[in-house]
């Protein structure tokens, strides 16, 4: 019904869409365009590649003596393949005939509006799990996508995270007088002795509301500002991430993120950040978003209107009869692929854990157990 339209303002409307969303001046939204780069897969497959890229020193030799055999460095590789991602809006009978009557109306910015709307609808559902499987791949280790929150299949890729970069804590930080500053300048001191130099912190807004209320965090606050007293008030993000970045010469990030699921035509929530978890990074430049071209991308039909929001997202309007309705799709095969994840460290900071030993100390019983890491991030 509304071809000449869609034929007109398509491609235009959907660019537009896509820079309003990412911002064109700003800092991206979505955090996996400021950490990943793009990466075009020929084969739809992905490798994630995982080594200790360590710099050793060279040995003074004498004259006329071999050179000394240096041992390279161990390279690990995670395959598979990409998968496809989609969703798509319908517009039914009646609102095609509103739409019609609108422009018959000579109303044509409302019937525009109504007409493209589900083009933005379709980009950011395709950014929103893209953004889900890379927040829970960087808090936890593992991407996962359950088959709960997803009509298709569920997707786990697991990064399998070295013991020796997943720290605990000597009490937990819900504990007002735990001693945060010297769980985190522990595993500095861990990362450093294997050659990594974090400069990034991320965790969620909850993990900050107990560094911001804990005793030893605002003592270390007070104490940069020649403060004398015992009463120090709780501090705000700002004043964290001041003391963070002045005292431990790292950058704090906060992630707050949650996205909605709809199956069966049911809406559930579900929190992009593992709780508890604390991650390091050196930079902000953790992995490859990989993709590749979709079937219809290469094989499209004359029936249907397409436009590329970017390089790896196809959108298609299309309609039918029986009843009349025009439909707007999103497609995709793309995900957020963790690369060289032996610079990423890890910790739990409700986890009372001997740094690197892989046990886990059970206050209760005054003993210590093993524990599955995955477990601890469930």
């Amino acid at each position: 019904m509304f071809e000449e339209l869609i034929r007109r303002y398509l491609k235009g409307v959907t660019k537009a869409y896509y820079l309003r969303i990412n911002g064109t001046k700003e800092e991206p939204k979505y955090l996996y365009d400021k950490m990943l780069d793009q990466e075009y897969s020929i084969d739809m497959t992905f490798e994630s590649m995982n080594g200790k890229y360590t710099i050793v020193t060279a040995d003074i030799v004498a004259f006329d003596s071999p050179v000394p055999l240096k041992s390279r460095d161990s390279i690990k590789k995670a395959m598979g393949e990409i998968p496809k991602m989609g969703l798509k809006f319908s517009l039914n009978e009646r609102q095609m005939k509103t739409i019609s009557n609108l422009k018959r109306l000579g109303r044509l910015l409302d019937a525009k509006k109504r007409i493209f709307k589900d083009v933005e609808r379709c980009i950011l559902g395709i950014k929103e799990t893209i953004e889900k499987a890379f927040l829970r791949s960087l808090s936890s280790g593992v991407a996962l996508i359950e088959d709960s929150e997803n009509v298709g299949h569920g997707v786990r890729i697991d990064y399998n995270i070295s013991e020796s970069n997943k720290f605990g804590v000597i009490k937990k930080w819900s504990d007002p007088t735990s001693t945060p500053i010297d769980d985190i300048k522990n595993l500095l001191k861990g990362a450093k002795a294997v050659g990594e130099y974090p400069d990034n912190i991320w965790m969620n807004s909850e993990t900050l509301s107990f560094l911001c209320a804990n005793n030893q965090v605002k003592e270390q606050f007070a104490f940069n500002l020649n403060f004398v007293g015992s009463e120090v008030p709780v501090l705000d993000e700002d004043q964290l991430k001041s003391l963070f970045k002045k005292r431990l010469k790292v950058t704090l990030n906060v992630v707050d993120r949650s996205f909605i699921h709809q199956k069966d035509g049911k809406n559930s929530m579900t929190e992009g950040w593992a709780r508890n978890m604390v991650v390091f990074t050196t930079g902000t430049k953790v992995g490859k978003l990989v993709y590749t071209d979709t079937a219809e991308s290469t094989m499209r039909q004359k029936e249907v209107q397409y436009a590329d929001p970017n390089k790896y997202t196809l959108i298609s309007v299309f309609g039918s009869t029986d009843p009349v309705t025009q439909k707007t799709a999103a497609q995709a095969i793309v995900f957020p692929i963790l690369q060289n994840v032996d610079s990423l460290f890890y910790l739990n900071s409700m986890e009372v854990k001997k740094s690197g030993s892989g046990k886990v100390i059970d206050e209760n019983f005054d003993e210590v157990i093993d524990e599955n890491f995955d477990e601890v991030v469930d």
